[in-house]
């Protein structure tokens, strides 16, 4: 029975059903004081998600998690409870699916202690989507920048301003590609990924008799040169 809490950034808790610790000691003892067992089990490997924002997974961080576990009392033979803190560094450029591994620290059971794997997971971020090493941003432009160009600022991953700009005409779903400016590589961190920007048009939903006459006759013009 595993409740776990996140030092500063909220928690979780889990449960897991009742295990009969009547024989999680059963064996005879050897003559130098040692307990022999009947047989050794597998222990289990309990699963959790650890959910990190992208700025984390950049920077990289530290984690303290405060778990409470079922132990069984030799003295007593009774079923108590222990608290633990365990500790991890997140590298920077850890991805989503990778484990962070504990051997040992879950609740007692025939075998041993339960392992506990954190996976983790990526918060979902307002700006960026993650593939890999690669950040993608998706901008949007008016029709008017879209044919003229634009300058705008833009926060990057690691909390620096950044310029992006294009000359016009752009077309629709075209890509702009930055290198280095992307996620670093775990095993590599000094090396960054692709900053990749993706251009998305919003065409107007509406104009005038007059405003299509104009466009027609600007767009025409610009066919002949």
């Amino acid at each position: 029975n595993f409740n776990t809490s996140n030092q500063g950034a909220g928690g979780f808790s889990f449960t897991n059903p009742e295990k009969i610790f009547s024989e999680f000691f059963r064996g005879k003892q050897m003559q130098s004081g040692a307990r022999e067992f009947d047989h050794i089990s597998q222990v289990t490997t309990v699963e959790r998600p650890l959910a990190l924002s992208l700025e984390e997974l950049f920077n990289g961080c530290h984690k303290k998690m405060k778990i409470k576990r079922k132990a069984f009392d030799e003295v007593t033979g009774r079923i108590v409870m222990q608290d633990n803190i365990l500790e991890m560094d997140i590298k920077p450029g850890y991805q989503k699916g990778t484990k962070i591994k504990f051997k040992g620290v879950g609740d007692a059971e025939e075998g041993g202690h339960q392992d506990l794997h954190f996976i983790i997971e990526e918060k979902e971020h307002p700006l960026y989507t993650r593939e890999g090493a690669d950040l993608y941003l998706t901008v949007e432009l008016s029709l008017v920048d879209s044919l003229c160009g634009f300058k705008r600022m833009t926060t990057m991953i690691d909390g620096k301003m950044m310029i992006v700009e294009k000359p016009g005409p752009i077309e629709p779903e075209s890509k702009a590609t930055y290198p280095g400016l992307g996620m670093p590589y775990s095993k590599n961190p000094d090396q960054r990924g692709n900053l990749i920007v993706q251009f998305k048009i919003r065409y107007p939903q509406t104009l005038t008799q007059n405003q299509q006459t104009q466009i027609r006759h600007i767009l025409t013009e610009v066919d002949r040169s």
